[in-house]
Formats: structure tokens, C-alpha cells, sequence
């Protein structure tokens, strides 16, 4: 039995599709369907159960599946050791899109300077992605927004923000001090790209009303702000995203789907279920964490974002 054929299983029992698995692991599918087979002859019994529309793991599937994990994370903190012992420390950290310009700047730069052993990889994904490279061991760690699925483990809830609606200063909707989605009643709107996630929430929200509402455009975060401005359309962002910029011409408002309870954005420090970390990333957990608890007793630290 070979450490690659229990990752494909691995990735198979996942997916449920030749297809899909094989795509996800870089390989053709007969290669796939030949080493699961493979693997089946050596074991002495079926792991799958195969439909045109599939796969369905046997009982025998279910059972091995614990184990087979193990020994994946076993060979993946394997591969950590030998890494550490080739050369620094490289921790890789995911985001959902935005996060970092939605932080402090001094965020990671303040991390190196006390561990300039270690080197920081970060890239920022569609929220959506992130499980898949914590699960994959692709990423060590991860900023998400919630809802956060049962097979990571929340460490720590990061920040609580509401959802804006964000329009020209002049648009009619701008003089109020919250907007509720019956206000979203005909307005065009404009959907900012890293924001799709509350963007269907919201739009669900309205058809379930029934709420007539007009899709103008979707657009990425630079262009946002200069369309919003001088235009009879709205859209939703976070603020803390914007932070940075100086553009007084636009308004932002808290936005609820109802009972005057804003719709808010949680994100959270995020890792893989029943991981062990290794010091490097224990010690970048700590660090968030301890930040994190720094904010909670100084919050005039943190810019005004109310």
C-alpha cells in the first residue's frame, strides 16, 4: 500500500466523483480509477460503489477512512519536521479577499520583527476556498468569514463588523441612519466582488420578500467607490475595508434584514480539525490570539469604524 493511493482515496471519498477527484489532484481519471482499483485487489475488498452519476463508499470505506486520515496528517507533519530542519519556517497564511487592507498595516510586519526566523506566506481567496486549502494542508492557517464548516476548528472570533450599504451622499436613501431591505425596494444595485457571499444573502432575502431589486453590475473593489459616486445606485461592503481610503463622497449604512438587527460579518482565526501545531504555527496563534485579547482591552487602538 502505497502513502498515494490513500490520498486518492482520500480525495475520492471527498468528492464522490472520478471527475471532480481527479481534478483536484492533478491526475487523468483513469489514473485515478486504476490505483483505487489497485488498492481494492490489495485489500481484498470494494471501497466504492460506482454509478454513472458517481461513487459511494462502502462500509469498508467508512471504517478505513479515520485511519487513512491519520496517516495523511502523520505524513503531513512529517513533511513539516523535514521542512523546519531544511531551512526557516515557512508559515502559510490565507485570508478571505480584503482582509488585509481591512487591518491594521502593522499587522504581519509587527510578526516578523519579533520572529524574523520565520517566513510568512499569505494570499487571500474567495472565502469559499479557503476549507479546501486547510484541508489539503496547502495553508497552515486561515482569516474566515462565517458561517465556519464543521471540519475546521474556530480559535478565536477575529472581529464583528456589520454590512454596509454604500451609496453617493446625495442619494435619498443617505440621510437615514439605517437601512432596512424594504428600503432596497427598486434600487439598482451594485455588487462589489469579494462581497458575494452577503451579497446573496441579501438578495435571497429580498426574493423571499419579495422585493423588487435591479443587478446593475458586479465590480471589483478599486472600480466600487468611483461608480457609486454621483450615481443613483447602492451596494454593500465592509467598512473597515475602505480604511484607507479618502473618499468623503460616499455614505456608509448599517444594513438589517429586518427588526432593526444589523446584518453582521464575523471572521474568525481558523485551522483544520485535530491538527497538532508545530511551534512555529503554535507560536503565530499565540501571538493572534494575544493580539487579538490587546484589541478587546484597548479598542481605541482601533480606528472608528461605527
Amino acid at each position: 500500500m502505497e502513502l498515494r493511493q490513500i490520498q486518492y482515496f482520500i480525495q475520492l471519498y471527498k468528492d464522490l466523483n472520478i471527475t471532480k477527484a481527479s481534478r483536484h489532484l492533478y491526475i487523468s481519471q483513469q489514473g485515478l480509477s486504476k490505483s483505487i482499483n489497485r488498492l481494492e485487489d490489495e485489500l481484498g475488498f470494494p471501497l466504492f460503489y460506482r454509478f454513472p452519476s458517481g461513487v459511494t463508499p462502502t462500509e469498508e470505506a467508512n471504517t478505513l477512512y479515520a485511519h487513512f486520515m491519520k496517516i495523511a496528517d502523520s505524513y503531513y507533519e512529517l513533511t513539516l519536521a523535514i521542512e523546519n530542519i531544511r531551512h526557516n519556517r515557512i508559515l502559510k497564511i490565507a485570508a478571505c479577499h480584503g482582509f488585509a487592507l481591512s487591518c491594521n498595516k502593522n499587522t504581519f510586519s509587527e510578526y516578523r520583527k519579533l520572529h524574523p526566523e520565520v517566513q510568512i506566506h499569505y494570499e487571500e481567496q474567495s472565502n469559499s476556498d479557503i476549507p479546501a486549502l486547510l484541508l489539503d494542508h496547502k495553508v497552515n492557517i486561515a482569516f474566515m468569514r462565517s458561517p465556519i464548516p464543521g471540519e475546521l476548528a474556530s480559535l478565536k472570533l477575529i472581529r464583528k463588523e456589520p454590512v454596509y450599504v454604500v451609496m453617493d451622499r446625495n442619494h435619498p436613501l443617505a440621510q437615514k441612519s439605517g437601512i432596512n431591505i424594504s428600503d432596497l425596494e427598486h434600487q439598482p444595485l451594485l455588487l462589489l466582488d469579494i462581497m458575494d457571499e452577503f451579497n446573496n444573502i441579501i438578495m435571497k432575502e429580498a426574493d423571499i420578500l419579495d422585493i423588487p431589486y435591479q443587478v446593475y453590475d458586479r465590480v471589483n473593489m478599486n472600480e466600487f467607490l468611483h461608480i457609486l459616486h454621483s450615481s443613483d445606485l447602492i451596494g454593500f461592503s465592509s467598512k473597515r475595508l475602505y480604511r484607507y481610503y479618502a473618499f468623503p463622497e460616499v455614505v456608509f449604512i448599517p444594513l438589517s434584514l429586518g427588526d432593526n438587527v444589523p446584518l453582521m460579518m464575523e471572521t474568525h482565526l481558523v485551522t483544520a480539525k485535530g491538527i497538532t501545531p508545530d511551534k512555529e504555527l503554535q507560536q503565530y496563534i499565540d501571538y493572534e490570539l494575544q493580539r487579538s485579547e490587546h484589541i478587546e482591552t484597548n479598542p481605541r487602538e482601533e480606528a472608528d469604524l461605527s
